[in-house]
């Protein structure tokens, strides 16, 4: 991270009415080139930077602090700690300015903008670079209800202000009054802040009118930015409202905005498949047009929402900058104390402490806008998953920087750097060849001088419950603990014994490593080979942290449960695993499976596999054509519990009552294998809504059907000027993986539904496999029978649809993605369904109904 420094220069007003740049400020100071690239003025360096939105100072977080107790300055401080951990350089922020203005746009000084300030003083003390908006137009309540506010937008509302009169001179006030108010804490105006690289005018309008109408809005905003004097750079957003984008274009800004949300958002739960097409490539409608290359680019907001996994992130990262984004910041960041309920957003999630692999995912982003050119082009999906020094695996849920002095990874990785004497930072989770940790927290090592290492270890974290679901600050998503872990350190020049010093306040944890094993308590230490005495000050910096600096929360976690990741049914006569992870505050002592079935009940001792995770192996003489029965028996130091019940004692207890059961459905291979159904998976069927569309129930208890009534086939362009259709998609290998060795030898994909019109339906189903290759089928539904069999042998490659559908709205209906592989059953995961129009009238009525799929 390199520390900037700017000063003023001057505008230069043209008789237009416009404003340009000198190509080179004077001094050093955040400008637009005319070729549409930010630099910076002291050596015309290219600008690139990386971080997040974060907004502790306002709205939701902000009375959330209030009503915990806890202190506003220190939450931030906190956080930005590990923004500084995780290589952040830049923050932005949509400033509710519905809390710091009145109905007149004058600019209150009151608690929010105290803070909004004091963030940004402690943001500079690491170095940090920002974008600001001004402008948020929102209210103030999500997710609880609005309050009331003082400001123009709660009197007018998004849309009026972006019409009425005075709601326009409102915000010509108050922008005005904004970039001359004078940080108290740093004692500039953000007019003259240097570490202000861009202002952008309001967050997501959504405008009507003409270009020319628009023109005049967004120039009159601009005038009374300049009118204080300032240079930076100022951007509009450009993904709303496309089809005034000529607008975005003549207006007098030096640069665009842009947002992605390329697996839509509110899912309401966590969404499971790859999703790398959906980020296989940044899509502009109006890339190639000749008055857009000369306007500078950056995201202010993006995000994979909603999904769980963590490589999504460097994707992202990627094909921004393959299309020349200079920086870019992920919407949003957790507050520490809110993170264990997710409240703020639920539909995003991201937090150091409670998320370590989806935060580790994105410093690693943030090196590639650091290491990545812009313009650099890496080929197509799948193709582009390896790049520069960078890794992505959606298999293993992994994500890798190995660089010659950088091995940063999400995940277990076999992976290892080429030269490891050259390696001086190292940032994981899990285990690899250099580190191996049976923790559950990130880690980081920093190689203070030959031999002498900073190790920060982070608590083990624990999602106990799913983070996108319905938000409570009743309901605790997330959970940290504190326990002593195994670690293994292989890095030479520090050997085999070597000794490992506290060095955090309050921690008094130290050990020596024996052949570079130890037990290790979450902390910063000091590591040292033996015989080296070198003292290294506490308060030594490096980077832009200090040597003793450390931040997590109290252990919070106040649960023991399973994570059962064993599927219900199996194939008869083949051995299965039981696989599950155990949450509790306190490691077990032992662990057993009881089981009862049709051969009568027995236990087995469980074997640890690390990380938490245990498992058992059923034997194929036990794999009959039955259920069998199980529950997991943990032994703390003076109790037993037993699962799922989640009571103490166990099932042979003369007063265990609760005689609930774990089961497993042994299938011979014969059977059908279900992919989907609409009575039981209508939940996780991710699928646009549409009104016409919806769930209805059979006669038969246990039993519907998805109906869609419709006028027409739903149909809108997107922004190449394709048409789609409709399609819905559900990830079905949770339910499967007990009979995969099955899949290969069905020979047929069968639907089950039916034409309650006279006009027959086109439906195209794709199965999609780990690897997002897409295989595609076709049936016409008819109102004559009810079931439809595609042979697997006859699906052709197909298309890979965008479902959920992303933000903004004009990216692709379809990937670019083509795949040359033969379909492997035992590789798919996910079935997309397709409504195509009648190719005699596209405009006819449809009403039909899907009951199940499922393979033979």
């Amino acid at each position: 991270m390199r520390n900037f420094s700017f000063t003023i220069t001057t505008i230069l007003i043209l008789a237009t009415g416009g404003y340009i740049y000198p190509q080179q400020p004077t001094e050093n100071k955040s400008y637009v080139d005319g070729s549409g690239v930010l630099r910076w003025g002291a050596d015309n360096s290219e600008i690139h930077g990386f971080g997040v939105n974060y907004s502790t100072p306002f709205a939701h977080a902000f009375r959330m602090a209030q009503r915990l107790g806890i202190s506003h300055e220190e939450a931030i401080r906190q956080d930005i700690y590990h923004f500084a951990r995780l290589d952040f350089n830049l923050y932005r922020v949509h400033v509710w300015d519905t809390e710091i203005s009145d109905t007149l746009g004058n600019l209150l000084q009151n608690e929010h903008l105290r803070l909004f300030d004091f963030t940004i003083s402690e943001m500079k003390k690491r170095g940090m670079k920002y974008v600001i908006t001004p402008i948020a137009f929102w209210g103030n309540g999500w997710p609880e209800p609005d309050f009331d506010t003082p400001g123009f937008a709660h009197k007018y509302g998004k849309a009026a202000c972006l019409t009425h009169p005075d709601a326009i001179r409102a915000q010509e006030n108050y922008l005005y009054q904004f970039l001359n108010h004078v940080n108290p804490y740093t004692g500039i105006a953000y007019k003259n802040d240097s570490d202000v690289i861009a202002f952008e005018v309001s967050n997501e309008p959504h405008h009507p009118g003409t270009v020319a109408e628009v023109v005049t809005f967004i120039n009159r905003m601009i005038a009374s930015m300049r009118r204080t004097g300032t240079t930076t750079p100022i951007f509009y957003n450009m993904t709303h409202s496309i089809h005034l984008y000529r607008a975005y274009l003549e207006a007098d800004v030096q640069g665009g905005t842009f947002q992605w949300y390329p697996t839509g958002l509110v899912a309401r739960r966590q969404i499971n498949g790859n999703f790398l097409p959906h980020v296989s490539e940044y899509f502009i409608p109006f890339a190639d047009d000749a008055d857009f290359r000369n306007k500078a680019k950056i995201v202010y907001e993006f995000d994979a929402a909603d999904v769980g996994g963590n490589y999504m992130y460097p994707a992202m990262a990627r094909s921004f900058r393959e299309v020349g984004m200079q920086i870019a910041t992920h919407f949003d960041y957790d507050a520490m104390f809110l993170a264990p309920y997710n409240t703020n957003y639920g539909t995003h999630y991201m937090s150091l402490p409670y998320a370590p692999q989806k935060a580790l995912s994105l410093k690693i982003a943030s090196a590639i806008f650091q290491q990545i050119p812009r313009y650099a082009h890496f080929g197509k999906f799948p193709q582009n998953n390896q790049f520069g020094n960078f890794r992505i695996d959606y298999e293993n849920n992994l994500v890798e920087l190995i660089s010659n002095k950088q091995f940063f990874y999400s995940n277990h990785t076999n992976s290892k750097p080429a030269n490891v004497q050259n390696v001086s930072e190292i940032a994981g989770y899990g285990s690899s060849p250099l580190v191996h940790y049976d923790g559950r927290g990130a880690y980081f090592l920093d190689k203070l001088q030959n031999g002498v290492w900073r190790l920060e270890v982070m608590p083990d974290a624990y999602w106990v419950d799913d983070p996108y679901a319905r938000t409570s600050a009743q309901r605790q998503v997330a959970a940290v603990n504190y326990r002593n872990r195994a670690m293994r350190i292989e890095l030479p020049g520090l050997g085999s014994d070597f000794s490992i010093s506290p060095m955090n306040v309050g921690n008094s944890w130290s050990t020596i490593a024996r052949a570079g094993a130890f037990e290790i308590r979450p902390g910063v230490y000091l590591l040292r080979p033996k015989g080296n005495n070198t003292i290294v000050k506490e308060d030594f910096s490096f980077k832009n942290m200090k040597l003793n600096e450390y931040v997590a929360p109290r252990a919070d976690l106040k649960v023991i449960m399973i994570k059962n990741l064993t599927p219900e049914k199996h194939t008869a006569g083949h051995e299965a695993v039981i696989r599950f992870e155990i949450i509790s505050p306190q490691k077990p002592e032992s662990v057993f499976v009881a089981f009862w079935g049709e051969q009568g009940s027995w236990q087995q001792e469980a074997a640890y596999t690390g990380n938490d995770r245990f498992q058992v192996l059923v034997k194929p003489g036990v794999a009959k054509h039955a259920i069998l029965h199980y529950y997991i028996m943990v032994k703390f130091e003076s109790y037993w519990m037993s699962f799922p019940a989640a009571k103490k004692g166990r099932p042979g207890d003369w007063d265990f009552y609760d005689h609930s059961s774990f089961q497993l459905h042994f299938v011979p291979s014969s059977e059908s294998v279900p992919i989907w159904c609409a009575w039981q998976n209508n939940d996780e069927t991710l699928r646009p809504w549409v009104r016409g569309i919806q769930l209805r129930p059979l006669a038969e208890v246990g039993k519907g059907v998805l109906n869609f009534n419709l006028d027409s086939v739903p149909a809108s362009q997107d922004g190449t000027g394709n048409t789609q259709i409709y399609s819905f998609r559900y990830f079905f290998r949770d339910q499967v993986k007990g009979r995969l060795s099955e899949l290969n030898q069905k020979n047929f994909l069968v639907v089950k539904g039916k034409s309650n019109h006279s006009n027959n339906v086109n439906l195209q189903i794709s199965l999609i496999d780990k690897n997002a290759n897409a295989y595609t089928g076709s049936i016409t539904i008819t109102n004559r029978q009810d079931v439809y069999r595609i042979a697997l042998k006859d699906f052709v490659e197909g298309k890979f649809a965008m479902i959920p559908r992303p933000y903004p709205e004009f990216k692709p209906w379809f990937s670019g993605i083509s795949n040359h592989r033969a379909l492997m059953a035992e590789d798919l995961e996910t079935i997309q369904v397709t409504l195509m129009p009648n190719p005699t009238n596209e405009n006819s009525k449809v009403d039909f109904e899907l009951q199940e799929i499922w393979m033979e």
